[in-house]
């Protein structure tokens, strides 16, 4: 990862949609942007993180010093961030009788809450985190509103959870956009474009900016395709790790199997629709893309989502 600053307290950088921000559970979970750093810069620590599929602008501290005085920046609300997102309908008719200030600026409110037996999923709840966001439309069309975000707390999944809603969910989104609004972008249409603080060490006024391409007209921006497996290869990968069959598995909408085994081991690559796995305390949301083994005889159970999901599975028996 090449920085877009650096000093000798501070790196800045942009990190792409897709990729984690410091490494998660499992083997498949370790490429991070956090890493790639490392390996370049091994006194890089992590002061805060983006969404695995948000891009845009991330800064990391040199050394524990530098850790320290950037975290206290971010605690006392110095560190200024502005996002750009492209979400589904017209913001603005619907949310015209909220009040607006003079740039256009609008607030939303509301406590956001882990949804515990869907987590990774936060909802609005009374119980939730006191939150706020504020927001502006840039560009409407029939479909679509371009609009710029300003997170005044830091809740997790916070914009996201907060345009849903309203009932505008972002394009792309694998968490909270219904499937018709997901299939508009093949990314999360959602991107930190700015960046701006008093350095740590010197005062200076310090500001960043990675603008985008983004547009409420389709098809909203110049993507790269992602690379997509086929069956076939899949099936070719899993015969030479020694599975003995593959097939696809189609599962029903809000189907829940409670904590069984199975006498075979599988290897498993969702291909569609989304699905909770667990096993033992650890619980993992699976989106398209997404690979899970189990072994022969462990224990686990499986969640369905709103639309089932479909996979496909490699067994050793």
């Amino acid at each position: 990862m090449t920085p877009i600053h650096e000093d000798e307290h501070l790196l800045v950088l942009e990190k792409p949609s897709g990729l984690l921000s410091v490494p998660g559970r499992g083997p498949d979970k370790q490429d991070c942007l956090a890493s790639r750093v490392q390996a370049t810069y091994p006194e890089a620590l992590v002061v805060h993180r983006l969404d695995q599929d948000t891009s845009g602008l991330l800064v990391m501290a040199r050394g524990i010093e530098a850790q320290r005085r950037m975290s206290r920046l971010f605690e006392t609300r110095q560190v200024h961030k502005r996002y750009i997102a492209v979400v589904a309908g017209q913001v603005l008719q619907s949310q015209q009788d909220v009040e607006s200030d003079e740039e256009g600026w609008r607030t939303i409110e509301g406590p956001i809450l882990l949804d515990w037996e869907r987590r990774p999923i936060h909802i609005v709840h009374p119980d939730g985190k006191p939150s706020r966001t504020r927001w502006r439309a840039l560009q409407s069309s029939n479909t679509a509103t371009l609009v710029e975000l300003e997170p005044v707390t830091g809740r997790t999944h916070q914009l996201r959870v907060h345009l849903q809603s309203i009932g505008h969910p972002m394009l792309g989104d694998a968490l909270y956009a219904p499937a018709a609004v997901r299939a508009l972008c093949p990314r999360l249409l959602l991107h930190a474009q700015s960046l701006a603080f008093p350095h740590p060490f010197t005062d200076e006024p310090m500001a960043f900016s990675a603008p985008t391409d983004w547009s409420a007209n389709a098809p909203y921006g110049a993507f790269k395709e992602m690379p997509q497996m086929s069956f076939e290869t899949f099936k070719q990968q899993a015969l030479a790790e020694g599975f003995d069959e593959v097939l696809e598995r189609i599962w029903a909408p809000d189907l829940v199997l409670d904590t069984h085994t199975h006498p075979f081991a599988v290897k498993v690559r969702v291909t569609a629709g989304q699905m909770w796995l667990s096993i033992g305390t650890q619980k993992r949301y699976l989106t398209p893309g997404d690979e899970f083994s189990v072994a022969r005889e462990e224990p686990h159970a499986e969640h369905y989502g709103p639309e089932g999901a479909t996979f496909w599975v490699a067994r050793k028996n």
